[in-house]
């Protein structure tokens, strides 16, 4: 979150401000008014104060994890191969308690490719009209489809696992395609969440809601 600077008009002010920058006379402000002033700011000032602590705390959790792995690692004459990434799970002695931190990359495809992919496999089809499955062309034309100006990923690597059911003449041509679609792939960013999880006397584990992900 970026620095907030917030402030509290108080009675020592003799003139207060509103939304527009009139002055307004404290004689004029409501008992209501001064009291929500009081009360607004300091919501505000005690929610300025928590964020800043769970900034502090998820960064803490970062870094103890990244340790704790590290040394799990060592100790097992292992290698660290990419910070871990898929995400781990650490346990108290216990299992009462449990850490999870998880990676997730959202997959983003390069439009240059996807028109290839796409352009070769209505070639395909407008070469096998008759012969191609009536199946595998709306799983092509599904995965094309955008919604909000946006492919679905799901839809789009789809296409990838129906490659052994493509009849045999035309599989080279749809590899072909599969490879411009590999080509298209791009993880340009990654996102680390983090989950602090309590076994209650139900046996179950329950997550301490922290909201991590939005700082």
């Amino acid at each position: 979150m970026s620095t907030l600077t917030i402030q509290q008009q108080k009675p020592a002010d003799k003139i207060w401000l509103d939304e527009e920058g009139t002055t307004i006379p404290y004689a004029r402000i409501t008992q209501f008014e001064r009291k929500r002033e009081v009360s607004i700011f300091k919501m505000a000032k005690d929610a300025l104060l928590i964020n800043d602590k769970l900034s502090s705390f998820k960064q803490f959790i970062k870094t103890t994890c990244e340790q704790l792995y590290s040394e799990f690692l060592a100790s097992n004459n292992g290698k660290i191969q990419g910070k871990g990434k898929g995400g781990i799970t650490l346990y108290n002695f216990d299992r009462s308690i449990k850490v999870e931190v998880s990676i997730n990359e959202p997959i983003h495809f390069d439009e240059s490719f996807i028109k290839l992919a796409k352009a070769e496999l209505d070639a395909i089809f407008a070469d096998e009209l008759e012969s191609a499955s009536a199946w595998i062309r709306d799983i092509i034309s599904d995965a094309f489809e955008k919604n909000r100006g946006e492919l679905d990923t799901d839809k789009v690597l789809s296409l990838k696992k129906h490659a052994s059911r493509v009849p045999a003449h035309i599989k080279p041509r749809y590899d072909k395609a599969m490879g411009f679609i590999d080509q298209a792939i791009n993880r340009p960013t990654s996102k680390e969440y983090y989950r602090v999880w309590v076994r209650g006397d139900d046996g179950q584990y329950k997550n301490i809601q922290l909201n991590f992900s939005s700082i």
